[in-house]
C-alpha cells in the first residue's frame, strides 16, 4: 500500500507541474499580445477547441462522383435560374457601364527575375497534389530551380499563354462541421488546390495589375476588399460614418445589405473580357489572362478516390491571387448605375451595401426605392449574379418619428425584401451584447481550459469581447436620443 500511495502522490504532482506549466507558458503569450484580439482569440481556440481524435467519413469512389457532379450542378443551376430583365428596364441598367476610353493602357506582363519569384514563393505555403515539384522542396531548392520556372514564366507573357498543365484544380471535399451528415452534399466545402507555379505567376501577374488599377484609379474608391491600405475596417468605418452624418442632418435612409449565391463562381468570361477591354488592359495582357480564364478543369479528390475531370466554363479560379483583382474589375461598372442618382456603395469583395436617402412621404419613398431596386436587381442579371432574397437585408434609419407603415415590402425580378418596423435602441443592443459575450463565455467551463487560465486573462478576454462590438456601435448610436 505504501508504493501504491507514492504512487498517487507523485501523479498528482506530475499532474499539478504540468498546470502550473501550462498556466505560465499560457500567461507569457497573453501578457505580451494584450493589445493583439487575432493572437487572444487564437489562444481562447486552442484552450476551448482542443485537438481531438475525429473519425473520418467513409469515402467511396460514388461520394467522389457525387461532390463532383453537386459543385458543378449548382453553380449550372445558378446560371440557368437567371431571369430575362424586362425591356422597359434593361437600358436603364445597362446603360453607361462602358468605362470611357483610356489613354494609359496596360499590353504586356513584364519580364521576372529569380530575385521576385523567390520572394514571392515565401508567401505561398501550399500547391496541388499533382505539382511535379512540391512547395516545399521548391523551398529548399529555390536558387536552383528559380531560373528554369523564370525561363517558363517570361515564356507565357511573351507568347500570351497560361499553360494547360496549370489550368487544373485539385478540390478537396471538407466537411463544414464536424458533426455533419457525410451524406448530405450540402454539408461540404469544395478547396481548390492550385499547381504551386501557377500560384507564383499568378502573384507576379497580380502585382503588375494591381499596380496599373490603382496607378490610373481604375477601381471604386468605394471597394475595400483585397486592396493596399483597404480592409474590412475602412468598409465599416465608412458605411458607419456615411449612416451616422445622414442621420444627424434629420435624413431618413434604407441600408441595404446584398448577398450574392456564389459570385466568384458565376463570372462570365465573356463579359469579364469586356470590362477588362475596358479598364485599358490590351494586347498580349489581356490574352494571357483569356489563355488563364479559359479551358480550366478540376477534379474531387478523396482519400484513395478521385473523381473525373469536370470542366470549367464559367467563374474564376478558387485559391488563385488574380481572382480577387479580377472580380473587383468585373464589378466596377455597378457604381454607374446607382451613383447617378445619389447612392452611397460600399464594397467588399462580394459583399455590397447600399446607402439610399428616402424622402419624407412613405409613398414616394417606397417608389424611388424600389426603382433603385429594380436597377440593381437587372444589373446582376445581365452579370449573371444571382442575389440571394434569404441573405439580403435591409434597415432603415431615421428620426424616431419617422412615419412608416408597420410592414411594406418590395416585390423585384429577382429578389423579395421585407421591411419590418423595428427600433434600434442602445439598451437593448447591450443586451444582446451581454447575451453574446455569455455565449461565448461557456467554452471556459471546461476543464481543459479552466484550470489553464488565470483571472487577468479572463479579465483581458472579457474586454476584448465587449470593447470592438461597442467601439463599431458607437457612431451609430452617438446621437440617438
Amino acid at each position: 500500500m505504501s508504493n501504491f500511495s507514492a504512487l498517487k502522490t507523485a501523479m498528482r504532482k506530475h499532474h499539478q507541474l504540468i498546470r502550473t506549466t501550462k498556466r505560465s507558458f499560457y500567461k507569457e503569450r497573453i501578457d505580451n499580445n494584450t493589445h493583439n484580439s487575432k493572437e487572444l482569440f487564437t489562444i481562447i481556440k486552442e484552450l476551448t477547441n482542443p485537438k481531438s481524435c475525429t473519425i473520418d467519413p467513409p469515402h467511396s469512389q460514388d461520394l467522389c462522383n457525387s461532390l463532383s457532379n453537386y459543385f458543378h450542378r449548382k453553380i449550372a443551376d445558378i446560371r440557368h435560374s437567371f431571369t430575362t430583365p424586362s425591356s422597359s428596364t434593361t437600358t436603364t441598367a445597362t446603360t453607361n457601364t462602358t468605362a470611357p476610353y483610356r489613354t494609359n493602357r496596360l499590353n504586356i506582363w513584364n519580364p521576372t527575375n529569380d530575385k521576385e519569384i523567390v520572394k514571392t514563393k515565401n508567401s505561398i505555403h501550399s500547391g496541388s497534389l499533382t505539382d511535379p515539384c512540391p512547395h516545399h522542396i521548391f523551398n529548399k531548392a529555390s536558387q536552383i530551380i528559380a531560373p528554369q520556372l523564370r525561363a517558363v514564366i517570361n515564356s507565357s507573357f511573351d507568347t500570351a499563354t497560361f499553360p494547360d498543365f496549370w489550368k487544373h484544380a485539385e478540390v478537396n471535399a471538407l466537411l463544414k462541421k464536424p458533426k455533419a451528415d457525410p451524406e448530405d452534399l450540402t454539408k461540404y466545402r469544395p478547396i481548390s488546390l492550385l499547381p504551386f507555379p501557377a500560384k507564383v505567376t499568378e502573384k507576379i501577374v497580380n502585382a503588375q495589375l494591381s499596380h496599373f488599377l490603382e496607378e490610373n484609379n481604375i477601381l471604386n474608391t468605394s471597394q475595400s476588399g483585397f486592396r493596399k491600405n483597404h480592409s474590412t475596417e475602412t468598409a465599416l468605418i465608412a458605411c458607419t460614418d456615411d449612416i451616422r452624418t445622414r442621420v444627424y442632418k434629420g435624413e431618413t435612409i434604407a441600408l441595404i445589405l446584398l448577398d450574392l449565391s456564389a459570385a466568384f463562381d458565376t463570372v462570365c468570361h465573356q463579359t469579364l473580357h469586356a470590362r477588362l477591354f475596358n479598364a485599358g488592359i490590351h494586347h498580349k495582357a489581356l490574352d494571357w489572362l483569356t489563355s488563364f480564364l479559359s479551358e480550366r478543369t478540376q477534379r474531387v479528390c478523396l482519400p484513395h478516390f478521385r473523381s473525373t475531370a469536370t470542366k470549367i466554363i464559367c467563374g474564376l479560379p478558387q485559391g488563385s491571387s488574380l481572382s480577387p483583382t479580377l472580380f473587383n474589375i468585373y464589378m466596377a461598372p455597378f457604381a454607374n448605375i446607382l451613383r447617378p442618382h445619389g447612392i452611397t456603395i460600399i464594397s467588399y469583395a462580394d459583399d455590397t451595401q447600399l446607402i439610399i436617402y428616402l424622402t419624407k412621404n412613405p409613398a414616394t419613398a417606397k417608389i424611388n426605392l424600389h426603382a433603385r431596386l429594380l436597377d440593381t436587381a437587372n444589373w446582376m442579371t445581365t452579370s449573371h449574379f444571382k442575389l440571394n432574397s434569404n441573405k439580403t437585408e435591409i434597415i432603415i434609419f431615421g428620426p424616431n418619428k419617422t412615419a412608416w407603415n408597420d410592414s411594406w415590402c418590395c416585390n423585384l425580378i429577382a429578389i423579395r425584401l421585407s421591411i419590418s418596423r423595428r427600433h434600434l435602441v442602445f439598451s437593448n443592443y447591450f443586451e444582446h451584447l451581454a447575451e453574446s459575450i455569455l455565449y461565448s463565455w461557456q467554452p471556459f467551463s471546461l476543464p481543459c481550459a479552466r484550470h489553464v487560465l488565470c483571472p487577468t486573462f479572463l479579465l483581458t478576454t472579457l474586454e476584448n469581447l465587449s470593447s470592438d462590438k461597442l467601439y463599431l456601435a458607437s457612431p451609430t448610436f452617438a446621437h440617438a436620443q
